[in-house]
């Protein structure tokens, strides 16, 4: 009795020591998850999960080593994520680890359970890869837990820690370590939700600035320059655009993040591929080339551009191509190369849609070249029929004023009379067609000189005495005095023939009425008013624009450029003009010029 009695007082120190280190452990155990959910709280991205999950797994179990493998977007292979404590000499074979790999860490991907060896080594005959991989750099007793990473249901990951001993796992490690997978599980989950709307924000930020880029300018080569500012390195480390021009010449846009590729880039030019052969670009197959991943014996394959391919060495390419109905125009072709990415479906979609917006950028840049080369040779063939149709214009009317003096016959002076004013007309329409022309190519010239534009009025008005009379309207003067400025006297006298010659016009035999008086601020008002038949106001946005009228070309003749080109003159004055008017009421112009030019 004694003797049982004194074994149980030597076995209660035991007891209590052992009951002591469960609490400890347990402690441990909690501070260590109090731990990680903490740092997990401030991880935001996938590799601050794998990270913290990691080293807070290594310090609170204790661990030898620990590692962490996300697994890819097609479910097929284990990415290394993080590691602690690995052998560097390991690591580059753990990288990319395919499912089909014989590993603990591939068994719990696969099954999405728990993988637990207990030592002393790996079985060779069901794990062959990892032994051979472990006895490369350790030849002792080995232990691991292999713990899957499941979220929603599926395996996202797996978490290994490693032992370098023989030795078991308890129920409670067993369920503190799934702990410390499900909280990693959760985490991993959240981060990859946070970066797939931070990365969804990234494109669409990155798509309405190219969008922009494209919009901004119709200089080609500038917009999709900026493009392909815009794609490196987000979508691919180079990014190379060729655009056949309308001479049916590929011109190539680049940028590339390393120095290097870009110079190469630089002495490079698009050349198609020879028919027997597979085409890297889709310039030459009008059909998107999508190769996420690459390698030497693609290059090889590739012979129209062996030699630059050979030298970007790219491990993923993406082409897509600049299609309209007509043809192919060009295409977008990005790659990865330093930085070892790859390209996803993605960001293929991406790259269509930016070929798509690229395509009528270029388009609308290929229409707006055709357009200035019609206008240039519009305004060419203006300029020449102005002057060659002017001389024949000054000989004729010299004939028809010596047939006026030198004629007795009144009939035929009359008829003399109407044929110089239909010359003069025709004249004045010449001298438009040589202002239109001047105009287009920005070569308005002033020259001012001391002017009395209420003597200039009187000037102009002088020219009209025979349409005045044959028109039976009167034209009215109103001026309180001389009305001196510096302007160039023909244009302004250009100006006031425009705008009487107008009135008269539209205004239906009824009274016109100028008036020349001082402004505010030294300036100089003409207002010319007629009574006519007046203009709707849709029509009046549009009567200042080159060849703009408000009324039928069979009913009123001339060209329609009389106001434009009183504005123009106007306005390089320094002055304003603008118009109102109403149907059956009237049109009234004014203008206003300083009576001194701006200074230049």
């Amino acid at each position: 009795m004694e003797k049982r009695w004194q074994g149980t007082l030597l076995e209660f120190p035991t007891h209590e020591r052992r009951a002591r280190a469960r609490a400890e452990l347990a402690t441990a155990r909690m501070q260590g998850l109090q731990a990680l959910t903490l740092a997990l709280s401030g991880a935001l991205t996938p590799d601050d999960v794998a990270r913290a999950v990691v080293e807070e797994a290594v310090r609170a179990l204790p661990a030898d080593a620990g590692i962490l493998f996300l697994l890819d977007a097609a479910g097929t292979t284990l990415e290394l994520a993080h590691s602690v404590r690995y052998e560097r000499a390991v690591l580059p074979a753990l990288a990319r680890v395919p499912l089909t790999t014989r590993m603990p860490v591939t068994d719990a991907a696969r099954t999405g359970a728990p993988v637990w060896q207990a030592g002393p080594s790996l079985p060779p005959e069901e794990f062959p890869e990892a032994e051979a991989l472990v006895r490369t750099v350790y030849a002792g007793d080995y232990s691991s837990a292999s713990l899957p990473l499941l979220a929603r249901g599926r395996v996202v990951g797996v978490l290994a820690l490693t032992w370098l001993e023989s030795r078991g796992f308890d129920a409670e490690e067993r369920a503190f370590m799934d702990m410390l997978a499900q909280q990693a599980a959760m985490a991993l989950e959240r981060a990859r939700l946070l970066a797939a709307e931070r990365h969804r924000a990234e494109r669409a930020g990155l798509l309405q600035h190219a969008t922009a880029t494209l919009a901004a300018s119709l200089d080609t080569g500038q917009s999709l320059r900026g493009v392909a500012l815009a794609l490196v390195p987000s979508v691919g480390d180079f990014c190379i655009i060729d655009v056949r021009g309308p001479d049916q010449e590929v011109r190539r846009t680049f940028h590339a993040l390393a120095p290097e590729s870009a110079a190469l880039l630089a002495a490079s030019r698009w050349q198609p591929a020879a028919p027997a052969h597979p085409s890297v670009w889709a310039l030459d197959s009008g059909q998107p080339a999508f190769h996420p991943h690459v390698d030497a014996a693609w290059v090889e394959g590739a012979e129209s551009q062996r030699a630059l391919l050979r030298a970007l060495a790219p491990c993923s390419w993406l082409s897509v191509p600049l299609a309209t109905p007509e043809g192919v125009l060009g295409s977008l072709t990005l790659g990865h190369s330093q930085s070892g990415r790859h390209h996803t479906e993605e960001d293929l979609a991406l790259a269509l849609e930016l070929a798509r917006r690229a395509t009528a950028a270029v388009q609308n840049a290929h229409l707006f070249h055709q357009t200035q080369q019609a206008l240039q040779l519009r305004d060419d063939f203006l300029a020449i029929a102005g002057h060659e149709l002017n001389t024949p214009l000054t000989s004729l009317k010299l004939q028809l004023a010596r047939l006026q003096r030198g004629v007795p016959d009144a009939d035929v002076r009359t008829r003399a009379s109407a044929a110089v004013q239909q010359v003069d007309r025709l004249g004045r329409l010449v001298r438009e067609l040589l202002e239109v022309s001047r105009l287009s190519e920005g070569r308005l010239h002033l020259d001012p000189e001391p002017v009395d534009l209420v003597e200039l009025c009187r000037e102009v008005l002088g020219r009209f005495d025979h349409e005045m009379q044959r028109a039976g309207t009167a034209v009215h003067l109103h001026a309180p005095g001389a009305l001196p400025g510096r302007w160039d006297r023909a244009r302004v006298d250009g100006v006031v023939t425009h705008l009487v010659s107008n009135a008269l016009k539209y205004g239906q035999g009824q009274p016109v009425e100028l008036e020349v008086t001082a402004a505010p601020e030294d300036f100089a008002r003409l207002v010319v008013r007629d009574r006519g038949i007046g203009i709707p106001p849709e029509q009046q946005a549009h009567l200042f624009q080159r060849f703009g009228r408000a009324v039928p070309l069979r009913h009123y003749g001339g060209f329609g450029l009389g106001l434009w080109f009183s504005r123009q003159v106007v306005e390089a004055h320094g002055g304003r003009i603008h118009l109102e008017s109403a149907p059956g009421v009237g049109t009234t112009v004014t203008v206003e010029l300083p009576r001194e030019p701006a200074p230049t």
